[in-house]
């Protein structure tokens, strides 16, 4: 592959721009670097080499020229109108001088195609929307094309006039512009994988060259191709040889729409077919299906009816229970009933044995005063009479409360018999001493002397049968019981 290398220089325009040709006959393309700004890059990138073929076989030439990267895009240290004026300056050089030595080294071979990848791209884009006139197509690859993108919140009516998206919006004030990209052969392609952020710009492009009535070709290509040479080799050997024939991107278009439509025919036999496959299993889960419900159908009517048996057998037994309850409720009634009369007859018949209690404790007092004060044995017995007969109406008041108290639990026996617990006996009465019922012997008469005597002795003092209880002393009864209770 024969080689040639060259300088250029414009006046105002900082620095020398190396061009390194590649070829001798065919198309001249011009290629705008990326990365290092320098005319190897297409060459380092392993751009010469995909397209190696087309070169050696006389179809293309390659013009790689330096670029202003590093004094314009990538000088964000510089002042704006520094940078501005370098890329201003840059595409004048382009217009002129390069495409000067393009018509020089290949001349009768037509305008030159301007190709470009990553910020490569976005200068050849550049160049073809500022003088379109100049070139004969235009190759795109992965691209920014928004200068904001690149040059951030230095963006201003500066960088505007070199950003494709709003050269593009402009387009409409330019019928002459739009005339000469017409009929052009315009191709724009990015990946969707790692690295193409830029493919949402050149969608934005699309938009606005599409409002413009520009035609041209995007394509974009699977999330596994990414922002590398690589890529760029594929698709430069694809894209390239459809911009040196005429109708070329048309032709490519059309076989792609065809194949897409082949791809979407074929996908839809092979749906087809799984399709009535599906069909026919569905037929046949359908079937199924249909014994499955009729099944289900006698089943759900034998569950309806056990469902309905065990309601009324819940709704029995729920009455039942409310029955139950009711009769639980009337005993509970009766029961608190009959301990309540039968702690009024405990009461009373404790009552009753206090009274006799405290009878045989006078009773005993009696007899301790006759024992005491023979001189007073008619007092005495008087006392013991009265005694006896409290003793009586306590025995008669016990008796009294003891039949009320057995009515009573003959009742509650008769209505509950295991619920009332039987009342406590009271403990019998005292036994009436016989020995102070019986009268004494009459004493011999006392002589004067025992008179005097027995008129001097101080009678016992004895307790009045007032019935009253006392509980702090002991009770001293001939022959008697302790208390009732």
């Amino acid at each position: 592959m024969e080689t040639k290398d060259f300088t250029l220089h414009r006046d105002g325009v900082d620095g020398d721009f190396d061009v390194t040709l590649y070829g001798t006959a065919g198309q001249p393309v011009i290629a705008f670097p990326e990365g290092d700004s320098s005319c190897a890059s297409w060459e380092e990138g392993g751009m010469v080499d995909a397209l190696a073929g087309l070169i050696d076989a006389g179809r293309v030439r390659l013009f790689c020229v330096d670029s202003a990267d590093d004094a314009s895009w990538y000088a964000g240290y510089a002042p704006s109108d520094y940078r501005i004026a370098s890329l201003g300056g840059y595409f004048d050089l382009v217009e002129n001088e390069l495409c000067q030595l393009v018509r020089d080294e290949a001349p009768g071979a037509g305008a030159p195609i301007v190709a470009g990848a990553g910020l490569g791209a976005l200068n050849a884009t550049i160049a073809m929307l500022r003088k379109p006139s100049l070139y004969g197509g235009l190759l795109a690859l992965s691209g920014t094309y928004d200068a904001a993108w690149v040059v951030g919140d230095a963006m201003s009516d500066a960088w505007r006039a070199f950003s494709p998206v709003d050269l593009a919006r402009g387009l409409g004030d330019n019928p002459l512009l739009v005339e000469a990209l017409s009929g052009m052969q315009l191709a724009f392609v990015c990946g969707t994988g790692a690295g193409e952020e830029g493919g949402e710009t050149q969608r934005t492009l699309q938009g606005e060259l599409a409002a413009a009535g520009v035609g041209a070709t995007f394509e974009y290509w699977g999330a596994d191709v990414d922002h590398s040479w690589g890529w760029w080799q594929e698709e430069a050997r694809q894209l390239l040889p459809c911009l040196l024939e005429e109708g070329g991107l048309q032709r490519r278009h059309a076989a792609s729409v065809v194949g897409d439509a082949r791809a979407v025919a074929q996908s839809a036999s092979a749906d087809l077919a799984g399709a009535g496959e599906r069909l026919e299993q569905a037929k046949e889960r359908l079937a199924r299906t249909h014994d499955a419900l009729s099944a289900a159908e006698e089943r759900i009517k034998a569950e309806q009816q056990s469902v309905a048996e065990h309601a009324k057998e819940a709704e029995r037994l729920a009455a039942v229970a409310r029955d139950a309850w009711a009769e639980k409720d009337r005993i509970a009634a009766l029961l608190e009933d009959a301990i309540r009369k039968g702690n009024e007859a405990q009461v009373e018949a404790d009552k009753a044995a206090a009274e006799l209690s405290s009878a045989q404790w006078i009773a005993g007092e009696a007899e301790a005063a006759v024992s005491s004060a023979k001189s007073e044995q008619a007092a005495a017995e008087n006392e013991v009479a009265r005694a006896e007969e409290a003793v009586e109406a306590a025995r008669a008041r016990e008796a009294e409360a003891k039949a009320r108290l057995q009515a009573v639990l003959d009742e509650a026996s008769a209505k509950e018999p295991s619920a009332a617990a039987p009342a406590k006996k009271p403990a019998e009465p005292a036994k009436k001493s016989t020995t102070a019922a019986k009268k004494p012997a009459t004493a011999k008469k006392p002589t004067t002397a025992a008179k005097k005597s027995a008129t001097a002795k101080k009678p016992t003092t004895r307790k009045a049968a007032t019935g009253t209880k006392r509980t702090s002393r002991t009770r001293k009864a001939s022959g008697g019981q302790g208390s009732a209770r």
